[in-house]
């Protein structure tokens, strides 16, 4: 069993995510880079960014969904919600594990660096505000 760190999972405890909107995921950089946006108010979001990712799997809802292609979603048609996000020791030495649960999609990544910062929405460009 990994033991849990800590350190990052009380940083990403401070967002509150759980049951806030998941805004986008994207995957930059052929995947070295996994970048989540968590709603927190009308002004700001969360940014996790996962960086020198070593592993990323996920699994949708795409076998199950009315909608072909998210891309063609509107915001109240989403439903991605943050329910668990958990933070372990790699057996990668100086990586992390990261399980997440955001509702219709899961992921398992393997990283060395997770940053969190609290981002303004105002320069945000959403695919659901076009």
């Amino acid at each position: 069993m990994n033991r849990m760190n800590n350190e990052i999972q009380k940083l990403i405890d401070g967002t509150d995510y759980w049951d806030a909107e998941i805004l986008d995921l994207k995957a930059s950089y052929f995947g070295d880079e996994v970048e989540m946006l968590i709603d927190n108010d009308e002004e700001t979001c969360w940014k996790i960014c996962f960086s020198s990712c070593y592993k990323v799997l996920y699994e949708t809802d795409a076998n199950r969904r009315n909608i072909t292609k998210v891309r063609d979603m509107g915001k109240s048609q989403l439903g991605y919600f943050g329910q668990d996000i958990s933070v372990y020791e790699s057996e990668n030495t100086n990586f992390y594990k990261v399980d997440l649960d955001l509702s219709i999609m899961e992921m398992h990544i393997e990283c060395k660096d997770i940053f969190i910062e609290k981002i303004s929405k105002s320069n945000l460009e959403l695919f659901w505000t076009h």
